[in-house]
């Protein structure tokens, strides 16, 4: 049995460490859910087995819950899926007391609705009635899985017209890259269309070439899912941005996570350029 109110406190705490991100949408934490987590993680470290008084957990859980402070974040979903989830135990190992609310959605967030704080969106904009400030910029380049190369020669990138070629978007960017590698006679037009990261999750299927920056692929290529066979890249248009209601003053949670996206951006170039070392 748990008696003392701080060992309460400190039983709950430890539950809800490591699990301060919300996603689906801002402010949606509740008492069930906290209680549901106690349980769950009770049970699995086998804690049903000795009298514990998991209601004070769970109410202790939720006062902490109550507590902290929620920022929320709209990111498109491949920036979300493929960067920002495997980095954020770094940022609540950091800023405990801060609870992140992180919505997947490709569309520009709503700022005037209130729900949302911040956004990350790549690209050039235009976006209208936000502030907008440059996290990093980053290059573009072709991806496969090693499984679709393997045994091949590809001494030139015209070998890719061998190849399906895989868009995300705009089927433009193939287009631009093969210009800037000096290929022709490549029907840049041809192959599957995908929404968001899929191209490139088709790529590590094995499925054909996508086309890929440092910040959605950094990852796939150090732990060798994917490859980079070309040396060729083109700078993507615009960079990746933090965005925010225009005017709006910069809370001490949103400077926070800005700082922390700056140096997390840093690491992910550093990162990125001992795979060409």
């Amino acid at each position: 049995m748990i008696g003392r109110d701080e060992d309460v406190d400190a039983v709950a705490r430890g539950l809800l460490g490591g699990a301060n991100l919300i996603v689906a949408g801002p402010r949606r934490t509740g008492k069930t859910s906290v209680c549901d987590a106690a349980l769950a993680v009770c049970a699995r470290e086998r804690c049903h087995t000795a009298s514990v008084d998991l209601f004070r957990i769970a109410d202790a859980a939720e006062r902490i819950v109550q507590q902290a402070e929620v920022l929320t974040v709209s990111a498109t979903p491949s920036f979300v899926s493929r960067w920002l989830v495997p980095r954020l135990g770094r940022f609540s190992a950091l800023h405990p007391d801060i609870e992140l609310a992180v919505d997947p959605d490709h569309n520009l967030a709503d700022f005037h609705a209130g729900a949302f704080e911040l956004g990350i969106r790549s690209g050039a904009g235009p976006w209208e009635g936000v502030d907008h400030s440059l996290i990093a910029s980053f290059m573009v380049f072709p991806v496969c899985s090693p499984s679709l190369i393997e045994g091949r020669s590809l001494s030139s990138p015209s070998v890719l017209g061998e190849f399906t070629l895989l868009h995300t978007d705009s089927r433009e960017w193939w287009a631009d890259w093969l210009r800037e590698a000096g290929v022709s006679g490549i029907e840049a037009w041809r192959g599957p269309m995908f929404q968001n990261h899929l191209a490139i999750e088709a790529a590590e299927a094995g499925q054909g070439f996508a086309l890929g920056d440092e910040c959605l692929t950094v990852d796939a290529l150090l732990e060798g899912w994917l490859v980079k066979p070309f040396e060729v890249e083109i700078r993507e248009p615009g960079g990746y941005n933090l965005v925010r209601l225009k005017g709006s003053r910069e809370s001490a949670p949103a400077r926070a996570f800005r700082e922390w996206l700056t140096v997390e951006m840093a690491e992910t170039h550093r990162r990125f350029a001992s795979l060409k070392a």
